[in-house]
């Protein structure tokens, strides 16, 4: 994070009243989203455990295989759809507002349909399995549709809406695979088929929350280019963050044998309690960080920039510490004493947390100003360097080497951000002297 400035004394006040009062007129949004997002990663959590139980660790190493597929299309979607509409539609007021979630759910529609053909032809091809291939399919489609009108519905307030979707999407699904485990009826395929049975229904009630749409053929050349200046930074940002986050689970399995995936993933879901704070913060900061610099510019935008990284790092902290004194016992209640062994997983992954909450921060400052060509650099950066030493780190040391790779990958991309917002601020500054009360020095 950029430095603050060197007259602490005349400035903090004047940051922590303006982070206050930006947060502030987000109204219920935070409250419900940091809800939603607990009852969103206590069912995801829930799910992890029941497939887990019920599939085995190799059935379920083929599973999280699959899925990992379709979170590269989420990543995706991210990138090209969602950040850019979180970001510019809550800076949009009427009729222009309208126009413009027209033309992104008309952008929407194409991007599920190619990424869930994509998906399920590819599986079909890799595993030779028609079955696994169109269910990974149906769900992509499902799931990503449900995950954009989740988004969707933040951008435009409506939090109640997504609360309530969530609960019916998340009920749905874990009330289904609790009842197939139990009649000894549940498999990978059948477990995608669930997942997309129960994200289309959430998906179809959330039709009628849509807002006011307007559709304006001639704005369509404008709003693409707009969404592609801002989405094509991060959509390859995304695809970054993927190879990052996958691409080293990938090389593991390959080397150490899938069943290794499902162990790994286990792992993971116990610190996937912790993108509660990650998603709620996704979900509410990049409005409300629009909205700021629509309104008073970066005096507006930078103090919630601070107290987001701020709160982020500090909550991270006492997290990853709580998670490395209970990781043990949590994987033992969860999945089994089998698992047991590989406790110390979870805390060395929980060290990545306080670190991403700052670099998020920081790449809602880029996605504010539209400057996402930075946020590219970084997560490039860091992906060269994770793709030339994940091999030989998993090759030479397993899975350490697979966790020491990705805490340094992190951390560059920490710094990075860092550097490159400090200038790209600097450069504003210039621009605008009336701003210099709130920028680094």
């Amino acid at each position: 994070m950029p430095a603050l400035p060197r007259d602490l004394r005349g400035d903090l006040r004047t940051l922590a009243g303006a982070g206050r009062s930006a947060l502030a007129r987000g109204g219920a949004g935070p409250v419900l989203s940091l809800a939603d997002q607990a009852l969103v990663s206590a069912c995801n959590f829930a799910t992890t455990i029941v497939l887990a139980h019920a599939l085995g660790l190799e059935a379920f190493g083929l599973f999280s295989t699959a899925w990992i597929a379709v979170l590269l299309t989420v990543s995706l979607q991210l990138g090209l759809v969602v950040c850019p509409m979180a970001s510019i539609g809550p800076g949009l007021r009427g009729e222009a507002g309208h126009a413009y979630y027209g033309i992104v759910l008309v952008h929407e529609a194409g991007f599920v349909a190619l990424a869930a053909t994509a998906v399920g032809t590819g599986l079909s091809l890799t595993f030779g399995d028609l079955t696994l291939g169109l269910s990974t399919g149906a769900a992509c489609a499902a799931h990503l549709a449900q995950d954009f009108t989740r988004r969707y519905l933040f951008a435009r307030g409506r939090p109640q809406a997504v609360f309530g979707i969530d609960a019916l999407n998340q009920g749905v699904k874990l009330a289904a695979l609790v009842t197939l485990s139990r009649m000894q009826a549940l498999s990978p395929v059948t477990a995608l088929q669930v997942i997309a049975a129960s994200a289309a229904l959430s998906w179809l009630c959330a039709i009628p929350f849509r807002g006011a749409l307007a559709w304006r053929p001639g704005l369509f050349r404008e709003v693409t280019g707009r969404q592609w200046h801002s989405g094509r930074w991060l959509v390859l940002t995304g695809l970054m963050q993927w190879l990052i986050g996958y691409g080293g689970l990938l090389v593991a399995g390959a080397l150490l044998g899938v069943t290794l995936i499902g162990v790994l993933r286990a792992a993971q879901s116990i610190l996937g309690m912790l993108n509660l704070v990650r998603d709620a913060l996704e979900n509410t900061v990049p409005p409300i960080a629009g909205r700021a610099l629509a309104e008073r510019g970066l005096n507006g935008l930078l103090p919630v920039i601070v107290v987001t990284a701020t709160i982020g790092f500090a909550g991270g902290l006492t997290t990853t510490g709580l998670l490395a004194v209970s990781g043990k016992s949590l994987l033992a209640l969860a999945f089994g004493p089998d698992i047991v062994a590989y406790a110390w997983v979870v805390a060395w992954y929980s060290l990545l947390f306080p670190v991403s909450l700052v670099s998020f921060a920081q790449i809602c400052a880029f996605r504010a100003i539209e400057r996402t060509g930075s946020v590219f650099a970084a997560t490039a950066s860091a992906a060269c360097l994770n793709l030339a030493l994940i091999y030989p780190a998993v090759r030479w040391f397993g899975i350490e080497g697979l966790l020491g790779v990705a805490i340094m990958t992190e951390v560059m991309v920490c710094l990075v951000l860092a550097g490159l917002l400090r200038r790209e601020l600097r450069a504003r500054l210039a621009e605008s002297p009336a701003e210099r009360g709130l920028l680094p020095a």
